[in-house]
């Protein structure tokens, strides 16, 4: 083999290796990138009831389950979004049902992060009133950033109990106890 030849081979062979690590970096920034979203939820809960204290709203309770009603707000979602990228951030949470299927919105008017990579905190509540049937129901937190698509930040849940689960307390677990403790009772 002539030293021309190996030279070449040596040259092909580190263009190919300098090219491939190139695109492999570029590969890994891109998809570092990729999970950067402008904004990302800190806490997101439910409360059955608000209070205002002084200029601000909040909420009294953190609760697992809400209880349907026939007038009036059921209870609060409350969301705090730490805002990652400046600019517009528009919020919409959609409401679905336990089909996956979107039966309304809440919608939050635009708020604007000044800096990049500072912590603006922010937080939006948004009331939950009208016909909720008892079961499951879903959450789609979604951002669009100064006009452009929607982020999908997170998908959150909460349990809906009936009207009869209002008169008998608190519904869930209730009669639990009572299976469970007339099992305690027998001999095994």
């Amino acid at each position: 083999m002539s030293l021309r030849r190996i030279f070449l081979l040596i040259s092909v062979g580190m263009a190919v290796s300098v090219v491939g690590g190139t695109g492999w970096t570029v590969a890994a920034e891109k998809e570092k990138n990729s999970f950067r979203q402008p904004a990302y939820i800190s806490n997101a809960y439910f409360s059955d009831k608000m209070v205002e204290q002084g200029n601000a709203v909040q909420p009294t309770s953190i609760v697992k389950a809400l209880k349907s009603r026939v007038r009036g707000v059921s209870g609060y979602f409350i969301l705090d979004l730490v805002l990652t990228s400046s600019g517009s951030h528009h919020f919409k949470v959609n409401i679905m049902d336990r089909k996956g299927e979107k039966v309304t919105d809440l919608d939050f008017p635009p708020v604007q992060a000044r800096q990049d990579d500072t912590l603006p905190l922010y937080t939006a509540a948004g009331g939950l009133s009208g016909t909720f049937y008892p079961g499951l129901w879903f959450f789609k937190v979604n951002d669009q950033l100064n006009g452009g698509v929607w982020d999908h930040l997170g998908t959150f849940s909460i349990m809906i109990i009936g009207a009869d689960a209002e008169k008998s307390g608190n519904g869930a677990g209730e009669n639990e106890g009572k299976t469970m403790q007339n099992e305690k009772d027998k001999p095994l």
